[in-house]
C-alpha cells in the first residue's frame, strides 16, 4: 500500500496517528495469514529492517500460528472440533485451537473466520470468557482461534455498519455446542497443569537481630506483660 488517500485531504487528515493505524494493519494481516495458511504473508514498515508479519505456506495450522504469534502461543494450544448436522437444528463445522490452563494473557484474542471471511461475533466472545474465567488464573485471558463453516443464508452481516459484526440463525444452539466443548477440553488437560517454582531462603539471623534490637524496659511488680 503507497501513498493512501492521496487525493483525500480531507480523508488524509484523519491519520494522524501512524503508529496506531499500523498496529490495526499488522493485527489484521495476522489473523489473515493464520487462516489462509496456502498463503505467504510480509509486512514491513516503511524504513524498517525487519517484518512484524512473516509467514510462509504450511499444511499445518499451527505452524502458521507458531510463525505469527509465537512458540509460546503455539505450545499452549489444544485442537477443538464441533461438527452438527440438521437433526438438530443447527447445521454448522466448526474447527480451530483454543489456548490451555498454562497460557496467560492480559486480553482474549479471538481470530474468528465464517465461511472464510473474517468477522465478531460478541455472544460467542462473552460464552468463551465465562467457560475460561473458572479456569485461568484471575485476569488471565485466552487465545482461540475458530473456523466456522454453515450455509450462507443462515448468517446475517448486515448488524453492523462495517459489517464485522455477524449474527446468525439459531446461535445460542450453536453457541452452547461450541461452549461444551470448550469445556471438555479444559477439563481434560487441567490435570497438566504447570507452576513456576521460586526458591525463597529464609534468614533467621535477620530475625534474632530485629528481636535483639528492640528495648525491653522492665515492668513495676504486679503487672503483666502486654499482649503484642
Amino acid at each position: 500500500v503507497e501513498n493512501l488517500f492521496y487525493n483525500m485531504i480531507a480523508r488524509r487528515k484523519t491519520l494522524q496517528n501512524s503508529a496506531d493505524d499500523y498496529g490495526k494493519i499488522v493485527d489484521l494481516l495476522s489473523r489473515m495469514a493464520i487462516h489462509h495458511n496456502n498463503v505467504s504473508f510480509s509486512c514491513r514498515k516503511h524504513g524498517a529492517v525487519k517484518a512484524d508479519v512473516h509467514s510462509v505456506v504450511s499444511s499445518s495450522r499451527l505452524d502458521s500460528i507458531r510463525s505469527v504469534y509465537g512458540v509460546s502461543v503455539a505450545k499452549s494450544l489444544i485442537k477443538v472440533e464441533v461438527s452438527s448436522g440438521e437433526s438438530s437444528g443447527c447445521a454448522f463445522d466448526m474447527e480451530g485451537f483454543v489456548s490451555n490452563s498454562n497460557y496467560v494473557a492480559k486480553k482474549t484474542i479471538l481470530v474468528l473466520f465464517i465461511n472464510d471471511r473474517l468477522v465478531e461475533c460478541s455472544a460467542l466472545k462473552r460464552a468463551i470468557e465465562i467457560v475460561y474465567a473458572a479456569t485461568l488464573p484471575k485476569a488471565s485471558k485466552p487465545f482461540v482461534y475458530m473456523s466456522i463453516n454453515l450455509p450462507r443464508e443462515h448468517v446475517d452481516i448486515n448488524i453492523h455498519p462495517t459489517k464485522k459484526e455477524v449474527s446468525l440463525l439459531n446461535q445460542e444452539i450453536m453457541i452452547e455446542m461450541i461452549q461444551s466443548e470448550v469445556e471438555l477440553k479444559l477439563r481434560n488437560t487441567n490435570d497438566t497443569r504447570t507452576f513456576q517454582e521460586q526458591k525463597v531462603e529464609y534468614i533467621q539471623s535477620t530475625l534474632k537481630s530485629s528481636r535483639s534490637d528492640t528495648p525491653v524496659s522492665p515492668l513495676p511488680s504486679g503487672q503483666k506483660t502486654p499482649k503484642v
